[in-house]
């Protein structure tokens, strides 16, 4: 059996309605950006072999697959595909002995800027091979990176504060604040006014699985268990504007540097429990950042 990796950044026949409108969307990458490309097969008879079609200029190529060896019984071939014009190309992947083939939806290489305007390099990876897809991320001690272009961006309206925190409540009924760190999360909403793909939406929500995932250089983890919410274009339309809930991997505007401060009561606060006797109780001592026993009860 053969099959492509299942995060790699190229689309092979995706579903498609042919009674909607047609899907008239072509997939944008930088000249400078890396498609790194992963195909498996478990039977040694296969031979795979992958071909780059040049839609302008009708050319062929033949592309260098890297063979790898990753149990007994599987292969993977795969390539850091890279250095292309600029032109509409699509990818074959084909098993010398005929019993495998597919074709990648078109894909755009362009070397202007302004066509990539509206778009955000997304860089994605996992700390090991132990995930949830058929991809390798590590080949020896060489992390492997993945890079994905989508028309995408983070809107001031998606921006929401949060915070995380524990208080006391005195006799007084006076709140003490005993931890509190603020953080932020962002919209991550992909889509111009054309749309994207359902395929997309699809690929981004299996991404934010590993446990790299970076928008133009910066890294994000998926915000609780949230999943892309999604609204077609037009009623006809097999196209779609995406957002998703994400925070920032690190958190960097807690304390001095992300490290709160010496006399924070985050590092400080704790119980201070001195020869317990039967009957007594734990107060807070403000002048020693920490709950104390005692007999009585000040105000």
């Amino acid at each position: 059996m053969i099959k492509i990796g299942d995060i790699c950044p190229l689309f092979f026949s995706p579903l498609k309605n042919k009674f909607q409108q047609d899907i008239d969307y072509i997939q944008r990458f930088h000249v400078d950006d890396r498609i790194l490309i992963q195909i498996f097969s478990n039977d040694s008879s296969h031979v795979v072999r992958a071909y780059l079609h040049n839609l302008v200029s009708g050319v062929q190529e033949s592309i260098s697959l890297i063979e790898y060896e990753v149990n007994n019984s599987t292969k993977m071939y795969y390539s850091n595909i890279g250095g292309l014009s600029d032109s509409v190309y699509k990818l074959e992947i084909v098993d010398a002995s005929g019993d495998f083939y597919s074709l990648s939806e078109p894909f755009l290489i362009c070397s202007d800027s302004l066509f990539i305007e509206e778009t955000s390099l997304i860089s994605y990876s996992h700390k090991d091979n132990n995930s949830p897809f058929d991809n390798i991320f590590w080949i020896d001690d060489t992390q492997q990176f993945f890079q994905f272009r989508v028309e995408a961006g983070f809107k001031p309206s998606g921006y929401s504060p949060k915070v995380e925190n524990e208080q006391f409540r005195n006799q007084k009924q006076e709140i003490i604040e005993l931890y509190s760190v603020p953080y932020d999360s962002f919209s991550l909403t992909c889509g111009n006014a054309s749309g994207i793909p359902y395929w997309f939406v699809q690929f981004i929500n299996k991404i934010l699985c590993v446990s790299d995932f970076k928008v133009n250089g910066r890294a994000y983890v998926r915000s609780g268990n949230s999943t892309p919410e999604i609204t077609q274009i037009s009623e006809d339309s097999q196209m779609f504007i995406m957002s998703i809930t994400l925070e920032p991997q690190i958190n960097d505007i807690s304390g001095i540097g992300g490290i709160p401060g010496k006399d924070s009561a985050i590092n400080l606060v704790g119980f201070n429990v001195d020869n317990p006797k039967d009957g007594e109780m734990l107060q807070y001592d403000e002048s020693k950042l920490a709950f104390i026993n005692t007999n009585k009860i000040e105000v």
